[in-house]
C-alpha cells in the first residue's frame, strides 16, 4: 500500500488533487496553457506522472477542473460584493466595480489563458457551462431592477464588462473604467453637450 501524507486516505487524495490543481494554475499563469501538460503538472506538484490519471482522465478534464475552481472563487467574491450592496443599481455598480477590481488584481488572467486552450468539444461545452454560472448573479440583479429580458440584457452587460476588463488589463484605471461603464449602464449612451 502506498504511503499517504495525511491522516486519512480521503484527506490524502484531496491534498494530492489540490496539489495538481495548484500546480496547473501556477503553470497557466507563468507559462501559458501549452505548458500545462500532465508531465509538467505532476513534476511541479512533486507527484509521479502516473498519479495524474488517478485524479483526471485527461488534460482537458484537468483544465475544466481548474476553470471550475477559478470561476467558483470569482463567483464567491462577486456574491459577497452583491450581498454587501444596496439592492438594485447599488448591486449592479458593485458587480461592475468588483469584476474590474478582480481583473486589475490578476484574478481574470487564468480565465483568459484558459480561453486559448484547444479543448475537445465536450470539454469546451463544460467550460462554457461553468462560465455561464458567472452570469447568474448579474441576471438576478437585472431581475431585481425589473429588466424584462434579464438574460439577454445580462449578455449585453457582460459584453460591455468584457471590454472594460480588457481596458483594465491593459492598464486603464479601475475607477475611471468602472465610472464610464456604470454611467453607460445607468443612462445609456448619451451625446456630449
Amino acid at each position: 500500500m502506498p504511503k499517504i501524507s495525511a491522516p486519512t486516505v480521503a484527506e490524502h487524495r484531496a491534498a494530492q488533487r489540490t496539489a495538481l490543481l495548484l500546480a496547473t494554475r501556477e503553470l497557466l499563469e507563468s507559462e501559458g496553457v501549452a505548458a500545462a501538460t500532465p508531465a509538467a503538472v505532476t513534476r511541479r506538484a512533486g507527484l509521479s506522472r502516473s498519479s495524474f490519471y488517478e485524479y483526471f482522465a485527461s488534460r482537458d478534464d484537468l483544465l475544466v477542473a481548474v476553470a471550475l475552481q477559478v470561476f467558483d472563487e470569482w463567483n464567491s467574491e462577486l456574491e459577497d460584493a452583491l450581498e454587501a450592496a444596496e439592492p438594485g443599481m447599488g448591486r449592479l455598480r458593485a458587480y461592475v466595480v468588483t469584476a474590474l477590481a478582480m481583473t486589475a488584481d490578476g484574478h481574470h488572467r487564468i480565465a483568459t489563458v484558459l480561453r486559448e486552450a484547444d479543448l475537445s468539444p465536450t470539454s469546451r461545452d463544460d467550460m462554457m457551462a461553468v462560465h455561464d454560472r458567472l452570469t447568474s448573479p448579474l441576471v438576478r440583479v437585472l431581475d431585481e431592477l425589473g429588466v424584462a429580458d434579464a438574460r439577454t440584457t445580462g449578455a449585453f452587460v457582460q459584453g460591455a464588462l468584457a471590454s472594460a476588463m480588457q481596458l483594465v488589463s491593459h492598464g486603464v484605471a479601475v475607477d475611471s473604467t468602472a465610472a464610464g461603464l456604470i454611467a453607460m449602464l445607468e443612462h445609456g449612451i448619451v451625446r456630449s453637450a
